[in-house]
């Protein structure tokens, strides 16, 4: 029979002097990319690459639930205070005239797609990545799909380089002479043959 510690996996494991003089490994900051691309949970942690939930469990766990951005901003420390009437973190909304700037909402999307397709389609899990697609890049890049998406049906040849369609003008008259009947040089005219009359006298001409 199994012991309970061993199915807890209670045992400790001796500490030798060595193990215990190392530096404790150093905890990574959240900041407000990771904020941004989906990377922290409500309880204010990262969410797990590979979230162990029991199979008892019927409702979305927290800890594998992305907060706000600005959840997660205003709850450092010496953040300013949120009023409903007037909220600090929306002020560009007020300021700024319509039209101006990319929605936010598209903004997080690409955002959060292109920081979860680096960290997994690179070697190093885009760790040279960090950073190079903040301020002015992100903006720049909702701005081109906000116009991209106006083109409406034609809108995903906007990126795309046209391909030419039939042969240049000038090569489609060489190719129009080169097909065209060979007929035979016109030579000199034919001199018509003098026609005499004959008379009804018995007469000719």
């Amino acid at each position: 029979m199994t012991s309970k510690a061993y199915a807890q996996s209670a045992f400790f494991t001796s500490t030798t002097p060595e193990a215990s003089d190392a530096a404790p490994a150093k905890r990574k900051r959240i900041s407000v990319y990771d904020a941004v691309a989906g990377r922290i949970s409500t309880h204010g942690s990262f969410i797990p690459k590979h979230p162990v939930v029991a199979s008892t469990v019927d409702t979305v766990p927290s800890f594998t639930t992305a907060s706000a951005p600005e959840e997660v901003l205003f709850r450092r420390k010496n953040a300013p205070t949120r009023f409903a009437e007037h909220d600090i973190y929306f002020a560009s909304d007020r300021d700024i005239q319509a039209n101006d700037l990319p929605e936010s909402d598209l903004l997080k999307a690409l955002h959060a797609y292109t920081s979860e397709f680096y960290s997994r389609a690179s070697p190093d899990g885009g760790s040279m990545d960090w950073r190079s697609l903040d301020e002015t890049a992100l903006i720049a890049l909702g701005i081109l799909m906000e116009e991209a998406s106006r083109l409406a049906k034609t809108s995903d040849l906007a990126l795309t380089e046209g391909e030419t369609v039939g042969l240049p003008a000038q090569s489609a008259k060489s190719d129009s002479r080169l097909h065209e009947t060979k007929t035979a040089p016109p030579g000199p005219p034919k001199r018509s043959k003098k026609k005499r009359r004959i008379d009804t006298d018995g007469v000719i001409d």
